[in-house]
């Protein structure tokens, strides 16, 4: 199950609503204005170990993609909503059989119900493969609840053999604001995935979170909160439970820190297991720094076991100049089998790369990273990817 994540208090978000319907009643028209946005990306990428198999020894090869991304976002006084979807191609001039269309679409609700209730729904799918998904696509998944680690692969991701992948999600959060200091939030999530590749495992999960919370001031509050997931796997189902107990701090300059501790059941052994997460960010004028860590109780997708793990990560970005960008990134994962705890799953993660708006509407930027899989009775395989990217994109009303 994925961590229970703190419910972000919207005070300020649904304070500008508020403002709105004000306004509104007074003869003026606050509704901003809807759009539309194309994007259109294109980029080149070199693979060591294209296959990330270790029966496959010093091969490298070469790909290319583009694809095209169509956004529309309505705006009315209390929200918004967006429509997006996305097409194009995957092409290994070197790889036999590698050679795919890859598509996929997203919409995504945001909605402040009244001055203290607020409502998000997200909904996306994606076909792609293994390898590319982790370039462009989950970077940008709308929809995620607060508490998401930093990095671009997804808790449940670990390295897996190139294949053919479709993976949809569906999300939904409620907020509401009991009193000045009492809070109180509900969440959920449906993660759906398929393979190509025989010898990786599809499955379904579910998530849910509870969450009762109170500020002790501005920016401080603790909270109590409960997780509850279950897993579909070709052998049956696994659950799971969280409770935890925290407390956070969150700013939009200076430092944040969360941290929470509990306890965790596995219904599957009947045991109870310590369960928490913590969380360290900094955030300045051109940088931002954040450390996490979370213990996790859910299944790791491709494997189809239910595990559980530790999952850590850092992240730095730093924008030197007005136009340029730079990141790095680092997530680590070590995970047990619940019901054979012998049988281990380590993996890591480590990236970095520059982002630059060439001219207004059109940005190139290039990127490397670098998996390694370390899997209990199989040889270690690793792998690089080196990228260089070209994006256009232009909004209209």
């Amino acid at each position: 199950m994925r961590l229970v994540r703190p419910v972000v208090i919207l005070g300020l978000a649904l304070a500008a609503p508020a403002l709105a319907q004000a306004q509104a009643k007074a003869g003026v028209d606050t509704t901003p204005p809807s759009t539309w946005r194309l994007q259109l990306n294109a980029d080149g990428s070199w693979y060591e170990n294209p296959y990330f198999d270790p029966t496959v020894e010093g091969v490298s090869g070469w790909s290319t993609s583009g694809y095209a991304t169509l956004t529309r976002t309505r705006r009315f006084r209390t929200g918004n909503f967006s429509l997006s979807g996305f097409g194009g191609v995957l092409y290994y001039p070197e790889i036999d059989d590698f050679t795919q269309p890859t598509y996929g679409g997203s919409f995504n609700l945001d909605w402040a119900a009244s001055r203290r209730t607020s409502l998000t729904l997200a909904q996306s799918y994606s076909r792609s493969n293994t390898r590319a998904l982790r370039g462009f696509q989950d970077q940008n998944q709308p929809g995620n609840l607060p508490g998401d680690l930093p990095e671009s692969l997804p808790a449940q991701d670990v390295p897996l053999p190139t294949s053919d992948y479709e993976y949809a999600t569906t999300s939904l959060s409620f907020q509401h604001q009991l009193s000045e200091r009492w809070q109180f939030g509900l969440g959920g999530s449906f993660d759906w995935r398929r393979y190509a590749d025989e010898r990786l495992t599809g499955g379904e999960q579910v998530t849910g979170q509870a969450q009762l919370g109170h500020t002790l001031g501005k920016t401080s509050s603790i909270y109590l909160a409960y997780g509850y997931g279950a897993s579909w796997f070709d052998e049956g189902v696994t659950r799971s439970h969280q409770g935890l107990l925290g407390v956070r701090k969150q700013v939009d300059k200076g430092v944040s820190f969360g941290l929470a501790g509990g306890v965790g059941y596995l219904e599957s052994t009947g045991s109870f297991y310590p369960a928490g997460n913590a969380s360290l960010s900094a955030s300045g004028r051109r940088t931002h720094f954040t450390l996490s860590y979370a213990r996790d109780f859910g299944q790791t997708f491709g494997y189809g076991r239910q595990t559980i793990s530790d999952l850590a990560a850092a992240s730095f970005s730093w924008t030197p100049a007005r136009k340029l960008s730079l990141n790095a990134g680092y997530h680590f994962e070590y995970r047990r089998d619940a019901l054979d705890e012998t049988y281990t799953i380590q993996s890591h993660v480590v990236s970095a790369g520059f982002g630059w708006e060439i001219v207004k509407n059109l940005s190139f930027g290039g990127s490397y990273s670098w998996e390694r899989n370390e899997t209990e009775g199989q040889p270690i395989v690793d792998g690089g990817r080196a990228t260089a990217s070209l994006s256009y994109g232009v909004d209209w009303r």
